[in-house]
């Protein structure tokens, strides 16, 4: 048995032209997150910061590796990835 552990993954995203400034996009990016999150991906806790092309992102997850932990941010922000272009953002995929 594997146990889990709280994992921080790093993920931007960038302001499109269209989209509101970080600072009032902020908490809207938040409330998209967690409407997207599924309990199997263990979201325990989230942080959203301006930064200077749009948003960073901190996600707390509790996960048995750090591999398992990058695949299940990605599932939830492929998943809000359409809430979040309709709000001016997009996933920053450098």
């Amino acid at each position: 048995m594997r146990l889990s552990s709280m994992r921080v993954v790093l993920a931007r995203l960038e302001g499109l032209a269209t989209g509101p400034s970080a600072e009032s996009a902020g908490p809207i990016v938040e409330d998209l997150i967690w409407a997207h999150a599924r309990p199997a991906e263990g979201l325990e806790h989230l942080t959203v910061r301006p930064a200077a092309e749009g948003l960073e992102l901190y996600l707390f997850v509790r996960s048995g590796s750090e591999s398992a932990a990058l695949d299940q941010v990605r599932a939830l922000l492929d998943r809000a990835h359409g809430p979040f272009s309709r709000h001016g953002y997009a996933l920053d995929r450098r």
